[in-house]
C-alpha cells in the first residue's frame, strides 16, 4: 500500500511519462541490486570490546521522544546499551504527554546506570526537544538516534576509531553509511554508502543522515533551530560544515577527506520503516522538504528548488555562474547518444560515472539527477570559465569556441576530458557536474 501511495503522488507531482520511467527504473534496481545487511560476527565484536584506545572519548548519545511505542524505544535503549564501546550514555527526551516512554525508562534503568532521562514540561517540536537533550549531555561527542531506529552494535567502536585516526584534530562531525529496516527488525534493504564530504552534493539533499555524530562543543554552540523543523538536522548539518570550513588550522583534508567531517564507510545505522515514518512514506512529511529547501538557501545564499523526487534540490545559479562562485573553474552535464548517458561525470580513471543509464532514469537514490563535485567533465558538454579557455586549448587542441563543431568518438573524448580537467584539478579549482545541463545530442 505504501508503494502505491507513493507512486499515485508521484504521478500528480510529474506525469505519466516520468512515472513510468520511474517504475521500470525501480523495477530494474530490484533485479539488479541485492542486499543483506551482515552483522559483525560475535569474534568481531568481542575483539572490539576489549579494544584499546589510546583516549577516553565519551559519547553521548541523544534520543528526542514522543509517545514512542513501548517495542521501539526498547529497541532504541538495547541498541546504545550493548554498544561495544562503553564510554557512553544515552540521554532521551521525552515530551510525551503520556508516561509511555517514561515507564519503559524505568525499566532499562535498574540495570543500566547510565540512562539520563529529562522529563520535559511540554512537546516544543523536535527541535526543542533536541536542545533540551544536548544540556543534558555530558559526552565529548553527540550521536543523535531517532526513537524509532537502532544503532548497529559497533556504531560507536568506529566512530571512536575514527576520531583518533584524526589526531591532533578534533573532527566536528563524523557520520556513517546507513540501511533501511522494516518494523520488527528482521529484513534490511536500501543501503546508503555515501561518498566522502562532498558540500555541492549536499546541497541538494542531506546524504550525510544517520548516523550523525557532532563534537559536543559545536553542536551545543549551533543547536537546532525551530524555524526548519522536520530538516533540523540538515540545517545542522550544513551550518556544523560551513562552520568548519572557517576553521583554517584543520581544513586541509586528510587522504582524501575533509579532516573535520569525517565519513566511515560502514552501515551504522538503521532506519525504521513503518507507516508514519518518513523513511517509509515521504509524504506524509512534505512540509520537512520545504524546510530541507529553505535550509539549502540559509546556507548558500541562493535560490533553490524541488526537484522532481521529494526531498531532492537544485541549487539555481542562473547564468552567471562563474561570477557567483569564484572557486568553480568548470561545469558540465551528461552526454546522451540514442536515450543512454554516454559521457559527462567521470572518475579520475576516465570511467563515466553513469554510463549507459537510461537518459530517463534516476540512478541509485536519484544520484543522477543531483549537482555534486566531479573529477572530470565531459569536454562535449561543459562551460569554463574564462581564464581557463586558453588552458582548454592547449590540452585538447580544440578552440574553446568551436568545441561543439567537433565530433569526438567516445574514446577521444574521454583521453582530452582527462588532460584537461587533471590541469585543473591541480590548481585547486572546483569541477561541477550539473544533471540539468543536458547535452544537445539528446
Amino acid at each position: 500500500m505504501g508503494n502505491i501511495g507513493r507512486t499515485i503522488s508521484y504521478l500528480k507531482r510529474n506525469g505519466v511519462k516520468s512515472t513510468f520511467y520511474a517504475i521500470w527504473e525501480r523495477l530494474e534496481q530490484k533485479r539488479k541490486y541485492k542486499y543483506s545487511y551482515e552483522p559483525p560476527e560475535e569474534e568481531e565484536l568481542e575483539r572490539q570490546r576489549n579494544h584499546t584506545f589510546k583516549t577516553n572519548i565519551k559519547f553521548s548519545v541523544v534520543v528526542p521522544a514522543y509517545e514512542t511505542q513501548d517495542v521501539y524505544m526498547q529497541d532504541a535503549i538495547l541498541s546504545v546499551m550493548e554498544q561495544t564501546y562503553q564510554n557512553v550514555e544515552l540521554v532521551i527526551a521525552d515530551a510525551s504527554e503520556s508516561d509511555v516512554v517514561e515507564r519503559v525508562v524505568k525499566d532499562f534503568s535498574e540495570q543500566y546506570k547510565n540512562i539520563v532521562y529529562v522529563r520535559l514540561e511540554k512537546n516544543g517540536g523536535i527541535s526543542e526537544n533536541t536542545n533540551a537533550g544536548l544540556e543534558a549531555a555530558s559526552g565529548d561527542y553527540i550521536g543523535l538516534l531517532d526513537h524509532d531506529d537502532v544503532l548497529t552494535p559497533d556504531a560507536l567502536y568506529h566512530t571512536a576509531r575514527e576520531i583518533e585516526k584524526c589526531e591532533p584534530c578534533r573532527p566536528y562531525l563524523i557520520y556513517s553509511d546507513e540501511d533501511k529496516t522494516d518494523s520488527g527488525l528482521e529484513r534490511y534493504y536500501e543501503p546508503n554508502k555515501k561518498c566522502d564530504l562532498d558540500e555541492e552534493l549536499l546541497h541538494t539533499n542531506n546524504y550525510i543522515c544517520h548516523f550523525s555524530v557532532f563534537r559536543a562543543d559545536v553542536i551545543k554552540e549551533l543547536g537546532l533551530r525551530s524555524e526548519f523543523d522536520g530538516a533540523q538536522d540538515f540545517d545542522l548539518v550544513l551550518r556544523t560544515v560551513n562552520l568548519a570550513k572557517r576553521d583554517k588550522a584543520f581544513s586541509d583534508d586528510i587522504k582524501g577527506q575533509n579532516a573535520l567531517v569525517r565519513h566511515i564507510p560502514h552501515v551504522l545505522y538503521h532506519w525504521r520503516c513503518h507507516e508514519a515514518s518518513t523513511a517509509d512514506n515521504p509524504e506524509s512529511k512534505m512540509y520537512a522538504y520545504e524546510a530541507g529547501r529553505k535550509a539549502v538557501e540559509a546556507a548558500t545564499g541562493m535560490k533553490v528548488s524541488h526537484t522532481m523526487h521529494v526531498g531532492f534540490y537544485h541549487v539555481d545559479y542562473g547564468n552567471d555562474i562563474f561570477d557567483i562562485r569564484k572557486d568553480i573553474a568548470a561545469v558540465g552535464g551528461p552526454v546522451i547518444r540514442n536515450s543512454k548517458v554516454v559521457g559527462g561525470l567521470m572518475s579520475k580513471d576516465g570511467t563515466v560515472v553513469f554510463g549507459g543509464l537510461h537518459s530517463r532514469f534516476a540512478g541509485v537514490l536519484n544520484s543522477a539527477t543531483l549537482q555534486r563535485r566531479a573529477d572530470a567533465l565531459d569536454i562535449r558538454n561543459i562551460q569554463v570559465r574564462n581564464e581557463y579557455r586558453d588552458m582548454f586549448k592547449k590540452a585538447t587542441g580544440i578552440e574553446y569556441a568551436k568545441r561543439y563543431e567537433i565530433n569526438l568518438d567516445d574514446e577521444k573524448a574521454v583521453k582530452l576530458s582527462l588532460e584537461f580537467c587533471n590541469r585543473l584539478r591541480h590548481r585547486g579549482v572546483i569541477l561541477l557536474y550539473d544533471p540539468e545541463m543536458r547535452s544537445d545530442s539528446e
